[in-house]
């Protein structure tokens, strides 16, 4: 089981997924119910690769795959 929760920036290109990682299930419930616009939602598996199950980080989708934003090309960066 993943501790980890995302956030979507809402973008149909261009998307961008930023996902949080805990150590324990409850500091991930106790800030889900802290959050007061529900932008958060539980990471279960289907949204990314299992990479981003347990990595803080933002990510993009480039080359079929989700990739750490900080991991990108600047170049390629610039496409996606």
């Amino acid at each position: 089981m993943n501790n980890s929760i995302y956030k979507s920036n809402g973008k149909m290109r261009g998307e961008r997924l930023t996902v949080k990682a805990f150590k324990n299930s409850d500091d991930m419930h106790r800030f889900l119910n802290k959050q007061s616009d529900n932008n958060w939602k539980e990471h279960n598996g289907s949204v990314a690769g299992a990479a981003l199950a347990t990595k803080t980080g933002k990510y993009a989708f480039a080359g079929g795959a989700w990739h750490n934003v900080k991991h990108l090309d600047v170049g390629m960066l610039a496409h996606i």
